[in-house]
């Protein structure tokens, strides 16, 4: 019988590419050739487009306590076994609680999770600190102080964080942090909100010169961001009317910043109950209208992209009155959310079946994305090739 080992290398690095990251971190430690495979940058495109090809994972933030009654963040990996959907008439999902330490912390801080792109996560330490992970490759980046930190002598100026945005730069082939904060009684200041980037490739933090007090921005809806298509987006206000409500975008590349129109809906949704999501690679705008007697759900596509961008309604969900919050649309045709009860289901838009997920109860403040599992490195100075492969 023939051996792993007898198989020609170039069918070795295929059925290795596969693998998610976890495993190829253990496999590194099978042989050197192995060792050296895996810490390619070709290599780790490779396993990094097979990753975003078969999109079956799910990454979970939130808040519980711990058996010993101490409250921490945990980071819930959901993965979805394609293989035994297609044995059987029900699909598996399973699922892995996680809490992540980091290295250069003796206490367990609570920690907002502000993005996540190629298999990184970013995290803000009390909204100062700003961390890259790589929970797979077991990799961790604390990024340098901001570049509006005062100098040494110089007068503190209290600024509170605004709005934070992580994603890849095809352009650049780089990873960036885009970072909104508003500075309080800061005397002489042309404009109270103002914006840095920071870029893996040099580890450090520059200036973003725009003016969004002059253009009308005054308030985001929460301070992460949607990253899609090479932009993030947010939900905005010029003030407190609800009214005055568009969605922000800001272009990586570019560096621009644009207002665009939400859908013409007639659903009494508040703030908070407006969620941008992705759906089958469309911007999707969801509007919930939880004091409805029935219940109301409305999603929308965006169908034309631009500042006058046109949007189509996709469906109305109606007379479900489990459904809370919308969190991330999941395999192309379900949609994860949290139900009245704290607990996480998934809605399927064909069906209209509601399937619980595999996850503990939660306490609060959760967050949830699509997730893969990569090989990509947070080391300062890195630069992945992507070549023609669009992994946006």
């Amino acid at each position: 019988m023939a051996r792993f080992s007898d198989l020609p290398e170039e069918l070795v690095v295929e059925i290795l590419a596969y693998l998610p990251a976890d495993s190829l971190m253990r496999f590194k430690c099978v042989q050197k050739s192995w060792y050296s495979l895996i810490a390619k940058p070709k290599f780790v495109v490779k396993q990094l487009c097979n990753q975003i090809y078969n999109k079956s994972g799910l990454l979970l933030k939130c808040r519980l306590f711990n058996d010993c009654g101490n409250e921490e963040s945990i980071l819930s990996f959901l993965s979805f076994d394609k293989n035994t959907e297609m044995l059987h008439s029900e699909d598996h999902v399973y699922a892995v609680d996680e809490v992540i330490h980091f290295p250069f912390y003796k206490d367990r801080l609570l920690y907002p999770f502000f993005g996540h792109c190629h298999g990184i996560v970013c995290i803000s330490l009390r909204y100062v600190k700003v961390i890259l992970c790589n929970s797979a490759t077991r990799e961790f980046r604390e990024l340098p102080v901001s570049c509006f930190h005062p100098s040494p002598g110089s007068e503190e100026v209290v600024c509170l964080p605004l709005g934070f945005g992580f994603g890849y730069d095809p352009k650049t082939n780089d990873y960036k942090v885009i970072r909104i904060l508003y500075f309080i009684d800061n005397p002489g200041c042309e404009s109270p909100i103002k914006v840095e980037m920071y870029a893996l490739s040099t580890d450090s933090w520059r200036k973003v010169n725009i003016n969004l007090f002059a253009a009308g921005i005054c308030f985001l809806q929460r301070l992460e961001s949607l990253y899609f298509n090479r932009a993030f987006y947010w939900m905005a206000w010029g003030d407190f009317h609800e009214s005055d409500s568009f969605i922000l975008s800001f272009d990586i590349s570019d560096e621009t910043f644009k207002k665009i129109a939400g859908p013409s809906s007639t659903l009494n949704a508040r703030k908070d109950s407006r969620e941008l999501i992705v759906l089958n690679e469309s911007l999707a705008f969801v509007l919930h209208d939880a004091s409805a007697v029935q219940s109301l759900m409305e999603i929308w596509i965006m169908d034309e992209v631009g500042v006058k961008a046109k949007w189509k309604k996709l469906l109305t969900i109606e007379g479900n009155s489990r459904l809370q919050k919308p969190l991330v649309f999941w395999k192309s045709d379900e949609l994860v959310m949290e139900d009245k009860t704290g607990k996480f289901c998934r809605y399927n838009l064909r069906t209209g079946e509601i399937k619980d997920l595999p996850v503990r109860r939660r306490l609060r403040k959760y967050s949830a994305v699509n997730y893969l599992s990569s090989l990509v490195s947070v080391r300062a100075g890195n630069k992945l090739d992507l070549g023609n492969h669009s992994l946006t």
